[in-house]
């Protein structure tokens, strides 16, 4: 499979589930969205029934594509909107309909947005501006694919629960590409 190059996008991932992923991505919404137009995903391969909010964009076997329009429901989405994110994306894509699922994004955004991701299967498919790899300060590994991918991330992060250790200030908007700081 073809790896396409993304630069206007920041990748976030995880170990498991609880690894503030999230947090993360809201955090730097909250840091970046004010000066720069920011759209955000959040792309799970767990399928939710009963999605109540959002404006469906696609909707068939293996994949579900809706634009987040309520930033009051909690959901992930919903969150990085509330943090700044000026649009939000909520998919499901089953593993084989990933690579589709981000070809379906591309055809709705416009092509200079910068976006905040968080999803581990992606980056399988594209190579990000800037990959971050979230980590349980305790360190337990849940996901099967999470070595390989600490492996190829700018940076491993842990978090506590409540502090994730790494400085914002680190990161930067250059030419509408994320970028580390050296």
């Amino acid at each position: 499979m073809e790896t396409n190059v993304f630069h206007q996008l920041l990748l976030i991932a995880g170990t498991g589930r609880n690894t503030g992923k999230t947090t993360f991505a809201c955090n730097i919404l909250r840091k970046f969205g004010l000066n720069y137009p920011i759209i955000s995903l959040k792309i799970t391969p767990h399928f939710h029934k009963n999605i109540e909010s959002g404006k469906v964009i696609v909707d068939r076997a293996g994949l579900y594509i809706a634009e987040e329009t309520d930033a009051t429901t909690g959901k992930d989405s919903s969150l990085m909107l509330q943090a700044g994110a000026r649009q939000s994306y909520f998919v499901m894509a089953k593993d084989e309909h990933l690579e589709n699922a981000f070809q379906e994004i591309e055809k709705i955004i416009p092509t200079d947005s910068l976006l905040v991701c968080e999803s581990g299967g992606l980056r399988h498919f594209v190579v990000p501006g800037l990959f971050f790899m979230m980590n349980k300060t305790d360190g337990e590994m849940i996901k099967p694919n999470s070595e390989k991918l600490k492996l190829i991330a700018d940076r491993v992060i842990t978090f506590d629960g409540e502090k994730i250790d790494f400085d914002l200030n680190m990161i930067v908007i250059k030419d509408k590409q994320w970028k580390l700081k050296h």
